[in-house]
């Protein structure tokens, strides 16, 4: 089987187009701003790292006010969504300044900022950060969280999705 190229011009469509076909769950990530602040964001790109030690990876727009709370912060939060939290994923990815006099959350251990009513959280010491591109790859040894049973959200084409036929937003 032969794969056709495409011409140079349209490889960031390409690229585009092709993660936009691939879901991925919707996950919210906290941390804390040196002034002590709370800083969080929403991203679809985040993934499991190692089993051992239990560790993630998130990737993180450089020129997302967050970032340098992720980037260089000594903790993080990464809060998976559930199918109903279309609406945090939506505060989450604004540039709202009040994002977290929206949400009910509480500090755990006096450092990072922790959503309620997740599917999951992972708390997590920052192991490494990366820069590549315009975005980081921040790597997180998993030192804490909690998990319940219900449905995911997820985001696909370029909306968010809770199921065979049922689209939230725009997908």
């Amino acid at each position: 089987m032969t794969v056709p190229s495409t011409p140079a011009t349209d490889v960031e469509a390409l690229f585009k187009g092709s993660m936009a076909a691939l879901a991925s769950g919707v996950a919210v990530v906290t941390g804390t701003a040196a002034d002590g602040s709370p800083r969080g964001l929403t991203v679809t790109s985040i993934a499991s790292y190692s089993a051992h030690p239990p560790s993630v990876i998130v990737c993180v727009d450089e020129a997302c006010n967050s970032y340098a709370a992720l980037a260089t912060g000594s903790h993080f939060a990464a809060h998976l969504l559930q199918a109903e939290q279309a609406d945090v994923a939506t505060l989450f990815a604004s540039s709202a300044t009040d994002k977290f006099d929206q949400v009910p959350w509480t500090l755990w251990d006096d450092r990072v900022p922790v959503l309620s009513e997740v599917l999951a959280v992972v708390i997590c010491r920052r192991i490494s950060t990366t820069v590549l591109g315009d975005h980081a790859i921040v790597v997180g040894e998993v030192v804490d969280g909690s998990m319940r049973e219900a449905q995911p959200l997820v985001y696909w084409r370029r909306g968010f999705y809770e199921g065979p036929g049922v689209s939230i937003d725009g997908g």
